[in-house]
């Protein structure tokens, strides 16, 4: 059999692989606490005993130096884990595709899956250990977009753990495959890493002068059957095993040109260089005359070199998009350039960890938020801890001094280079669409248009930055709106779109209650200097804990008093007037006060709206049409306007929806029988 579902102590029953194989992990105590999980040991575990190991321990397929989880101690990695926890793809849609693709594999689900929802974590194996850091980044890269597609990304570095999953989960597993064949996709070792000659002592390459027998790295060897040497023709250094049958090609150093060449790119015609300058990704046309000085490749040979260098390595036949990303994981920010899809990824480093004091953060949100505490919590897991989820634009009021901006400033400072304070309306330059937060302050703005650009600030996919002297270009819309103003009415909303449901609503109304007792001048410093810990530890807890299967925003969003007062408070001068003349109709029509020469009370009863009383009775303005467009706007009329005969009387008139009709206590035109329409489309009293 293929497949097999298990739990906890029950046999595993597999094809074409022994029972007593093991996988060499890297294994700390279960928590969820990530400040703990800083040391790991070296654990062998049979394959028939992974799946509950795995839901006892927090691991990894990467091995450190004494244990300590840093990139920089990277020894090996023999295997690599990856990570779906978006929901777009499911276990049996991932296992099928694994099987289909002949490789090994166990499917694990994490901590906070759900049926509805599936998180899950992949173990795969490599058929050799990689013993570089780069080469291992680089074959993570590709797994992650060759065969394990719709995985997080940001599981591609050399330090990278998982927690342990639930102790009932299930484990889909196949082991009737093959293993990843990692020589193939890339050089596995370095002149760093260390090798053991026939006498069992460690040595490096730049210790080696000529050919060395060796025990193989890349097995179990229980004799030297391998050796290293150096070739001439192809100028590098390789382990050839006699056991493995297989020859090793060292991953070489970066050549000159690769070094200084390294922050540029080939771009069209043109040269760019690209970066990370005080941690925000940048990129600049500069030319090739800037490009040779900058590199000191002015000479003819070394300007033809680089230039060659750069065309044949370096170069973006088509930029399709640059996606700035939060990276709550990133040591440092990085950006990558994939050749293949035209895509730039800036990763954006978090704010690091200082004081670890979760209690006192925790204190802070409930006397802000009270009740709403936990909502803000959620905000703020799903905003530190992914990209691309959309969430609830955070709309704050309040008087001066009761916290809301030093709120907004401390959640901008989370991912400071992704956050910008904005203006709230969309200009002829666009440099907001590149960052995670934006943040409106002392907003009282009640225009339309406003309202329509958040809408699509929020809910767009892609967005075009433009700048000033710069080439417009697409980026993926990472945008979430904190909006903060000293009035109770701070922007303009349609009022029809009051939300009903949670699960569906695009707005937190607060208004921040005032302080009490004496203020803290160093609240906001003291909240920052905890938060780096307080962001990677309790919130990491709470965004693996939810499921955002039915929310339209990620999250179950309140629908406060504020936020039932901003939409029915809010009136444009149109809805203003269309109010006081359906008050006037009401009035008129409750009463018979029509006047006596004009019967639009009979009009009324069979369903019809006369245009001449919209005419004689709108307060506003504007040309009557425009009310009748807000009228229709308001599904208070329907169909167009037709010359009706009741009574003797012929008139223009609208036909009144039921809407309007049960606001007057009239009958529609769907209601009143004897109405017919002829064959141009008038509507005739019959009994007329």
């Amino acid at each position: 059999m293929q497949i097999t579902h298990i739990q906890n102590q029950m046999q595993i029953i597999m094809k074409g692989i022994t029972l007593d194989k093991s996988i060499e992990l890297s294994t700390a105590a279960k928590s969820y606490n990530g400040a703990a999980n800083t040391w790991f040991k070296t654990e062998s575990v049979p394959i028939t005993e992974l799946s509950e190991y795995l839901t006892q321990h927090n691991y990894s397929t990467i091995h450190w130096h004494n244990g300590s989880r840093l990139e920089k101690n990277f020894i090996k990695a023999i295997g690599f884990v990856g990570d779906y926890d978006s929901g777009e793809r499911t276990i049996q849609e991932v296992h099928d595709d694994l099987v289909s693709k002949g490789l090994n594999h166990l499917i694990i689900p994490s901590k906070s899956h759900t049926a509805e929802h599936h998180k899950f974590h992949v173990v795969l194996q490599f058929d050799h250990p990689v013993l570089s850091s780069e080469g291992y980044k680089q074959i993570a890269k590709l797994i992650v977009a060759d065969i394990l597609p719709g995985s997080d990304p940001a599981v591609t570095d050399a330090a990278r753990y998982i927690y342990g999953s639930r102790e009932d989960a299930d484990s889909t597993i196949y082991w009737d495959g093959s293993d990843i064949k990692v020589a193939a996709l890339a050089n596995i070792w370095s002149s760093s890493t260390e090798i053991l000659d026939k006498d069992s002592n460690a040595i490096t390459v730049s210790e080696l002068t000529g050919k060395t027998p060796v025990y193989c790295p890349f097995h179990e060897d229980s004799n030297p059957s391998a050796f290293i040497e150096y070739s001439r023709k192809s100028a590098n250094w390789f382990i050839r095993c006699s056991s493995c049958g297989v020859t090793f090609w060292m991953q070489q150093d970066k050549s000159h040109l690769e070094l200084v060449c390294d922050p540029y790119w080939s771009y069209g015609t043109d040269i760019f260089d690209f970066g990370m300058l005080n941690d925000r990704f940048f990129f600049e046309k500069i030319g090739s005359n800037k490009f040779h000085i900058q590199t000191k490749t002015e000479e003819s040979d070394d300007k033809k070199k680089a230039m060659r260098y750069l065309v044949n390595n370096k170069h973006i036949r088509h930029l399709s998009r640059i996606d700035y990303l939060s990276d709550i994981a990133a040591d440092e920010s990085f950006y990558d350039v994939d050749l293949r899809t035209g895509i730039i990824s800036a990763h954006h480093q978090a704010i690091p960890v200082d004081v670890i004091d979760n209690a006192f953060i925790e204190q802070y949100l409930l006397d802000r938020f009270g009740t709403y505490a936990e909502f803000i919590k959620e905000w703020l897991a799903v905003y530190c801890h992914s990209n691309y989820r959309k969430l609830p634009t955070l709309i704050f009021s309040g008087g001066r001094g009761t916290g809301k901006s030093t709120f907004a400033e401390i959640v901008a400072e989370i991912f400071p280079t992704l956050s910008f304070q904005w203006s709230g309306s969309e200009d002829n330059f666009t440099y907001e669409c590149e960052n995670k937060l934006l943040i409106v302050e002392e907003n009282i703005s009640d225009k339309v248009s406003q309202y329509k650009t958040l809408k699509k600030y929020t809910g767009q996919k892609y967005a075009t930055v433009k700048k000033k002297f710069k080439d417009p270009y697409q980026v993926k819309s990472n945008i979430n709106i904190i909006l903060l103003s000293n009035e109770l009415i701070p922007l303009f909303v349609s009022r029809d779109e009051l939300p009903t449901d949670t699960k569906n609503n695009q707005f937190f109304v607060f208004e921040f209650p005032q302080l009490s007792g004496s203020i803290d001048p160093q609240l906001q410093e003291k909240v920052l200097a905890r938060l780096g810990h307080y962001i990677r530890t309790e919130l990491k807890i709470v965004y693996d804990a939810l499921s955002s299967a039915g929310f339209r925003y990620s999250i179950n969003v309140p629908i406060t008093g504020e936020e039932s007062e901003l939409f029915t408070a809010n009136t444009s001068d149109l809805e203003s007037d269309i109010d006081m003349l359906i008050n006037r109709l009401v009035e008129q029509y409750a009463n018979d006060t029509f006047p006596k020469d004009m019967p639009y009370f009979s009009f009324i009863e069979h369903g019809q709206l006369p245009v001449q009383w919209i005419k004689n009775y709108s307060q506003s303005t504007r040309h009557y049409n425009q009310v009748i467009k807000g009228m229709r706007r308001q599904r208070l009329l329907a169909g167009e306007a037709s010359k009706i005969q009741v009574d003797s009387k012929r008139l223009y008139c609208l036909p009144m929806t039921d809407r309007l009709a049960q606001m007057l206590d009239a009958p529609s035109t769907r209601k009143v029988s004897g109405v017919s329409t002829d064959v141009s489309g008038t509507l005739l009293n019959q009994g007329a």
